[in-house]
């Protein structure tokens, strides 16, 4: 599967850069402190033409530990439905998040630290790949090297009771070079004549 579709009831269509956000630049942007820091980082997206986006396995990552909180839960469902495009988890999504998992296991670094990523960023990052979109994230350790590359970094400063403090913030994307090598290794039959197109690039973005 080459690619995945936006649900249509929040799909503002186009061929815009898409940009997967991370539940956790989420909870940064709705934090007090950090939040009215970040609303620059908003305008700017939208000054550029991106599509700001998130796979709707963090609707549920967002919302399982507050959904009995109402104020909160509705401060996070007004988020998402006033800036964030949702794209569906599929069975195509989720046999694509399989082979994701495994592609992990091909690279020692990978290999070593897929125990503590979650199946949730999995599905983040086979919808990137599947996209050919980004993933803003404050944990680059959950989209591991060699699968993706760092295409931008940003140190955010604000202040908690006037004490200096910082998040990084990292826009990084698929390396199709890398997956298409894994998928390769595990399975050579099947991706010989597929490899190099079995998912989108976001060059083309």
């Amino acid at each position: 599967m080459a690619s995945v579709e936006a649900d249509s009831t929040t799909s503002r269509g186009g061929t815009a850069p898409i940009v997967l956000l991370d539940n956790n630049m989420i909870q940064q942007f709705l934090n007090k402190e950090v939040g009215k820091e970040l609303q620059d980082l908003l305008k700017t997206f939208s000054d550029l033409g991106a599509e700001l986006a998130i796979s709707q396995v963090v609707v549920y990552e967002a919302l399982k530990a507050i959904v009995f909180n109402n104020a909160k839960f509705k401060e996070v469902s007004n988020f998402l439905e006033k800036y964030l495009i949702r794209y569906p988890v599929s069975e195509d999504v989720l046999v694509e998040s399989a082979r994701v998992h495994e592609i992990y296991g091909t690279d020692e670094h990978a290999k070593s630290s897929r125990s503590g990523i979650s199946t949730e960023d999995i599905i983040i990052a086979t919808t990137a790949m599947m996209l050919g979109a980004y993933v803003m994230t404050c944990d680059a350790n959950d989209f591991p090297i060699p699968f993706f590359k760092e295409n931008n970094r940003q140190c955010v400063y604000y202040e908690v009771k006037n004490r200096r403090k910082h998040i990084i913030i990292y826009l990084l994307e698929p390396d199709n070079e890398a997956i298409n090598a894994a998928l390769e290794q595990l399975n050579p039959a099947q991706q010989k004549n597929s490899a190099k197109t079995r998912y989108a690039s976001t060059a083309q973005n």
